[in-house]
């Protein structure tokens, strides 16, 4: 019986000794749902057509570890969390939920690719995107971004620098903050797009006028 007991015993510890080693599930996440988008101008001045392409990013961000910073340690060392992820990269992401603000929010054709002449271009680069923490229990979402539109004699660039605290210095905290912080930065985007071409519009009203009122006082 000695034998037989001590190779239970054996079978016994080598099963505790997998169960310990085993590794935690990794999870992905992305931003959710798109919320309702809010109102604004942007569906009255609209253009027809606007081209989102895929927003850019450093190579070193452009995959889908996600990264956070301690800043109280070593600022200049971003990390990647070892069980938390998301589904993709955080540009491809951001481009996808641009796109899908855009098209809830205004009554033209958001399109990947265009040709047609009286189209608008947006184009994005991604600079920061990641969960920061200024103490070990408190943290940030940080997203900084520049923009460029054109199109029908528009060419306008912005940079978009958002942050917002995270409910908890985790993985799962930096989530939502980020979120938050992409779900303001698309509308935010949408609205400027909006704005500049009602000031291009504004703009051609006024050479227009004038030109007649020259043409006016000539006769």
């Amino acid at each position: 019986m000695r034998p037989l007991a001590a190779v239970i015993l054996l079978f016994a510890c080598a099963g505790c000794s997998l169960m310990a080693s085993k590794e935690p599930t990794k999870a992905d996440f992305d931003f959710g749902p798109l919320a309702a988008a809010r109102a604004s101008d942007a569906s009255q001045s609209a253009p027809a057509i606007i081209v989102v392409y895929d927003i850019t990013a450093p190579a070193w961000m452009d995959h889908s570890p996600m990264y956070y910073r301690l800043v109280y340690q070593n600022a200049a060392n971003p990390m990647p969390y070892a069980q938390s992820q998301w589904v993709m990269s955080p540009a491809a992401l951001l481009t996808e939920r641009l796109r899908s603000t855009f098209a809830a929010s205004v009554s033209g054709e958001v399109r990947t690719v265009s040709d047609d002449p009286g189209s608008y271009a947006l184009r994005a680069e991604l600079f920061e995107f990641e969960q920061v923490f200024d103490r070990p229990d408190r943290s940030r979402g940080v997203l900084r971004l520049r923009a460029t539109l054109e199109g029908k004699g528009i060419w306008t660039q912005r940079t978009f620098a958002i942050d917002k605290p995270a409910p908890s210095a985790d993985a799962a905290g930096g989530v939502s903050a980020l979120t938050q912080c992409s779900d303001e930065l698309a509308a935010l985007i949408v609205e400027w797009v909006a704005a500049s071409q009602a000031s291009a519009r504004e703009a051609v009203h006024t050479d227009t006028a004038s030109g007649r009122l020259r043409a006016t006082s000539n006769q």
